[in-house]
């Protein structure tokens, strides 16, 4: 009786090991991609930034003043906002487009 309960305190152990690493490996795997993501539109953010106020330093006051008429005080934000949202949307269609082909290879078998 013993044999059979370590035999089966064995197989639950490999099972739930194998089964947890595969999770933690996946979990690790996208919240490399999250990082990746993150950083790169924070390393876009910061570019158009600089490139806005490079800009903003050659243009006279006038048309700063002019600008500030046409455009609200938040476009920053509205622009990642934006940005963001574009960047959102095609990685749910990517990830949509990527179903859509696991559930074709699924059912073709």
């Amino acid at each position: 009786m013993g044999v059979l309960i370590g035999l089966l305190i064995n197989a639950l152990t490999n099972l739930f090991t194998k089964t947890f690493l595969h999770a933690a490996f996946k979990i690790a795997i996208t919240l490399a991609f999250i990082a990746l993501v993150v950083a790169a539109v924070l390393a876009y953010v910061s570019a158009a930034r600089l490139i806005i106020n490079s800009i903003s330093e050659t243009v006279p006051d006038i048309v700063n003043g002019v600008w500030m008429w046409v455009m609200p005080a938040n476009t920053s934000l509205c622009l990642t906002a934006l940005s963001a949202a574009i960047l959102l949307r095609f990685f749910t269609n990517q990830y949509r487009l990527l179903i859509n082909a696991k559930f074709r290879a699924s059912i073709s078998n």
